[in-house]
């Protein structure tokens, strides 16, 4: 049977005389002094990622390749250029970088062959690009591993489309036959500054950034294109110049120029002209559709017959139920007027863009003085009936099997 202790005062004064020794053993000084712990070893940093060499001269800039991807024709298009990179900051360390895109010229369905950084320019060439289908976990998968390095006469490998498990064959090859190969220069002209006591970071006046389209190789020799080239390097200097004696101090002008259409002897491109003041950036743009074969520039609302982009443009706006107060700012006499609108070309089609050129006042209501922009997308099927027989758009979309 299980008995309960009972308390002996033996057992209570043992106890209480180990408690006693062991409080005195603890007010005692020390007889030797312990060494201090060693500190823990200071990790070293990271040591910065050494870019690779950048491209030569002959990669860099922008090639065009026609061929197929997955049997299938199509136009491809890819820019490789130089940035300064934001990971050796405050360290000049100049990185290169690639985009590209490309569509299938019997659909006119736009793709792309993704992008790519820290590439080894005479390595094989692999791009990845966004995968968006799970909308809350966007992650970077491959897109192209090509055989050759970026930017040469050759570009064959593997192309994984989206949402396919198994990649494609791409067999392309550089080729301007219908088109022309260029480069955008970029270049920037100042004026001091009028006012003595500006700071170190402001000792400029009115500035002048601009973007040529400089056409390179034999072919831009013929007359239709020598009249398209830009100017000279000291006359483009001097109209940078003229420009900026008409800006006052600290205004500037900063350009983006975007080529849209580079086939069937049509170069198209958009030109944005963004004015930035002391008060606020107004933009100003304008598209040029220029023939190849002629040198003209054409008008690219002049491509349709009289009246049927006006109609289409209008009866496509009415239906729009997502935008339609918007629209409204825009509507003058029962329609879309054709005639205020910047008729962009875009891959797809034609879109019809309406601003003021500035972003309307987030604290002021919407009124006709703080007008928001609105556009329309008018697709190449819709637009293909309406256009000119023998124009060159309705060339373009022959060739292109629309």
């Amino acid at each position: 049977m299980f008995q309960r202790p009972t308390n002996r005062p033996g057992r209570w004064r043992q106890t209480t005389l180990l408690l006693g020794l062991a409080a005195a053993s603890s007010c005692e000084a020390p007889t030797t002094r312990q060494a201090p712990a060693a500190a823990p070893p200071v990790a070293a940093p990271l040591p910065k990622p050494v870019p690779p060499p950048l491209p030569s001269a002959a990669q860099l800039g922008y090639h065009r390749y026609v061929g197929t991807v997955g049997g299938r024709p199509v136009l491809a298009e890819i820019e490789l250029r130089t940035e300064l990179n934001e990971i050796f900051y405050p360290d000049t360390v100049w990185a290169a970088k690639l985009e590209s895109s490309f569509y299938d010229r019997t659909t006119g369905q736009p793709s792309g062959f993704g992008s790519a950084e820290w590439f080894h320019p005479a390595q094989w060439l692999e791009t990845y690009a966004w995968d968006y289908r799970d909308r809350y976990n966007h992650r970077r998968v491959r897109a192209l591993c090509a055989e050759q390095p970026p930017g040469g006469p050759l570009l064959t490998g593997w192309y994984y489309p989206e949402g396919q498990a198994q990649p494609v064959r791409v067999q392309l090859r550089e080729d301007y036959t219908d088109g022309v190969r260029y480069e955008l220069l970029t270049e920037s002209s100042a004026l001091p500054t009028s006012d003595s006591l500006t700071a170190d970071y402001e000792t400029v006046g009115g500035g002048v950034e601009q973007i040529y389209l400089h056409l390179l190789g034999p072919d831009t020799l013929r007359p239709a294109l020598a009249r398209l080239q830009c100017p000279l390097p000291a006359a483009r200097h001097r109209a940078r110049l003229a420009r900026s004696r008409r800006l006052p101090d600290y205004e500037y002008l900063s350009p983006y120029l975007e080529v849209t259409l580079n086939e069937a002897d049509l170069l198209a491109y958009t030109y944005h002209d963004l004015h930035r003041t002391k008060h606020e950036d107004i933009d100003s743009a304008y598209c040029r559709l220029l023939d190849l074969r002629t040198g003209r520039t054409l008008s690219v609302a002049g491509q349709f017959r009289p009246g049927t982009l006006q109609r289409l443009l209008t009866r496509q706006a009415r239906a729009d139920t997502v935008e339609a107060r918007y629209r409204a700012f825009w509507w003058h006499n029962g329609q879309l007027p054709l005639a205020s609108a910047l008729l962009t070309i875009e891959l797809t089609g034609i879109t019809a863009s309406y601003s003021t050129g500035t972003m309307p006042s987030p604290y002021e209501p919407l009124s006709d003085s703080n007008r928001p922009g609105y556009s329309q997308h008018l697709t190449w099927a819709a637009l293909r009936p309406l256009l000119r027989p023998n124009s060159p758009l309705h060339r373009l979309l022959r060739i292109r099997g629309l």
